[in-house]
């Protein structure tokens, strides 16, 4: 039975003002109030057309990652607040409007979350690869069936995934599985993960794996050589992943790698108006059965950590959103991580209006989103080209002489002797000719302005700055400062302290770094901490962990207290010279 009740002058759920509404639904036999639920709704129009998403009739490029619902030593047994968090990172913290429940529909305490912050999901039946006999083809059809009348209530939902992940084309089985879908829910459209080119499209939506960038080759296909009808909306639904595993405690220039190819991606699909939008993969690092991890059945594909602490590769995504600041690094600023102490290509990550760069507190430039070649992203990558500003002003040479140093000792420092472009060969012999200068000179001036090879310490600081578009004033809102380090601190924030024993016990995620004095995380500091707990909490996992890239984590979960107790617990961190202690509260809520 289908009932209908026009509402009126509602509020439009969008991505930065999602609003719901309350349905109350009451089940009365002869007067008697037998049953009642409450469900939180949103009105909203969500469409793929041809030419990409509309929201509201507004475009809106999707900018996704995928997230396995997975945790270190539970899987996926973690209770609201953790699935809720989870929500809460990709918005807030990755900048993404929409995520992938990758390969299964996912706890609803993610979905809700995902409906109250205003985070885009694209769900799919549970599967991967794998098409199984007839029995098991009515099973799929039935969690299709499932799946929509479990979650079809979530405004957040705009894809139903209705095959099979990267599995074949099998016409019958998927005529069914499309026809389920539209069945239960007909106001949605259906997509279906594939990883094959031209694939027969029964569903709404060509949905598709693109693998195709390996760091040289562009970073996605158009959409004419892969969908098999251009009518239809096409979307990325992974990229990025297996193609280039990344650990957090992997050597500098390989961390930098990995974010400049997720950018690579984004700024590629960003350019083709005819893309819906893309998910990355992944959201963080997960474990995997023992044919697909690094060795240690761990996928290191995340642009975060297993604690979800971020990668690099993180801050690609974080950059595109507005409202809280990014400014991060590529390079630590140590010449000896790079091969032959050339510092290789330096990277800026920021959503600011401007950055300025110093060296022992002497100016040298000012970078803006402009200075990027990423060029159809807000935000992209910004290569730093200059460590010497005016400072050869103190040598007193010509302009032009100037101008040549200057441009051959910044192309040393990136490219190193070997590698250098063959114009600064042309300029080298033109300095040479025309300003008598010869290789002691060179190697001078060098070592004063470049090299860092043991003389005074060099210190760099990055100031992100915002201009008030009104006034014109700025700013600075965030700063880094790299130099050598002579303090080892160790960072350990939970994301909540008041753990709510309600109809499971509660778990804090408490996300661990070892910093420098500046707050720079130390990626090659690798010891073990302990773990103790005061009162009624204990630790998820075991009580002594080594940290990995400088960075680790641990989950506290409360006990069960009587109803209406409360408690205080505490969790006490230590490593070989450290003592921290965090504070907690536990709240029973149960009434039973």
């Amino acid at each position: 039975m289908q009932l209908s009740y026009p509402v009126e002058n509602v509020i439009l759920w969008e991505l930065e003002h999602p609003e719901l509404y309350e349905v109350k639904t009451e089940l009365i036999c002869d007067g008697t109030l037998m049953d009642e639920r409450i469900d939180r709704i949103g009105f909203r129009r969500a469409e793929f057309k041809k030419d990409g998403f509309y929201l509201n009739g507004k475009k809106i490029k999707l900018r996704g990652l995928n997230r396995h619902q997975s945790y270190p030593y539970v899987g996926y047994a973690m209770p609201k607040s953790m699935q809720q968090l989870d929500a809460d990172i990709l918005k807030r913290e990755l900048g993404v409007n929409a995520v992938r429940t990758s390969h299964y529909p996912q706890s609803h305490y993610f979905i809700e979350r995902c409906d109250e912050i205003g985070l885009l999901v694209f769900t799919e039946i549970p599967g991967w690869q794998h098409i199984g006999d007839a029995a098991w083809k009515d099973q799929a059809v039935e969690n299709v069936r499932d799946m929509v009348k479990q979650y079809r209530n979530h405004t957040s939902i705009i894809l139903w995934g209705v095959r099979i992940n990267e599995s074949q084309d099998d016409e019958a089985f998927y005529r069914r599985t499309n026809a389920a879908a539209h069945e239960f829910d007909d106001s949605r459209p259906t997509g279906g993960v594939r990883a094959n080119r031209k694939s027969s499209l029964l569903e709404d939506v060509y949905t598709y794996n693109d693998f195709v960038h390996d760091g040289k080759a562009k970073g996605c296909e158009p959409k004419k050589n892969v969908t098999s009808d251009m009518e239809k909306p096409y979307l990325i639904s992974e990229y990025n992943g297996h193609m280039y595993p990344t650990k957090a405690f992997d050597w500098e220039e390989h961390r930098t790698e990995h974010a400049l190819r997720h950018a690579n991606v984004l700024d590629a699909v960003a350019a083709e108006e005819d893309i819906a939008g893309c998910f990355g993969w992944c959201m963080f690092d997960y474990n995997t059965h023992k044919d697909f991890g690094s060795g240690d059945r761990i996928c290191y594909h995340g642009v975060m950590d297993m604690f979800r602490n971020p990668k690099l590769a993180a801050a690609v995504y974080a950059c595109q959103q507005e409202k809280e600041p990014v400014l991060e690094l590529s390079s630590s600023m140590d010449i000896g991580e790079h091969p032959g102490c050339n510092r290789g290509e330096t990277y800026i990550f920021t959503n600011a209006d401007k950055v300025r760069m110093y060296k022992n507190d002497r100016f040298i430039k000012e970078y803006s989103a402009a200075d990027s070649p990423y060029t159809h992203l807000k935000h992209g990558p910004i290569l730093i080209d200059d460590f010497i500003g005016d400072a050869l002003q103190e040598e007193h040479m010509k302009p032009g002489q100037e101008a040549g140093v200057k441009k051959a000792l910044n192309a040393f420092t990136r490219f190193g002797f070997a590698k250098l472009p063959k114009s600064i060969y042309a300029t080298g012999i033109w300095l040479i000719l025309r300003y008598h200068m010869n290789m002691e000179e060179a190697v001078r001036l060098y070592n004063k302005y470049i090299g860092d090879w043991g003389g005074t310490s060099t210190t760099y600081r990055f100031e992100a700055v915002m201009v008030d578009v009104s006034t014109r004033q700025e700013r600075v809102v965030k700063t880094i400062i790299k130099e050598p380090m002579t303090e080892r601190k160790i960072s350990a924030v939970a994301d909540h302290e008041n753990l709510i024993d309600a109809e499971s016990y509660d778990v804090a995620e408490v996300r661990i770094q070892a910093q420098d004095e500046h707050g720079n995380i130390l990626p090659f500091y690798n010891e073990p901490l302990t773990f103790e707990t005061e009162g009624p909490i204990e630790i998820i996992g075991p009580k002594t962990v080594a940290l990995q890239g400088g960075m680790g984590g641990a989950y506290v979960k409360s006990k069960r207290l009587q109803p209406g107790e409360k408690q205080n617990a505490a969790l006490i961190i230590r490593d070989c010279d450290t003592e921290i202690k965090i504070g907690f509260t536990v709240q029973s809520e149960r009434n039973f």
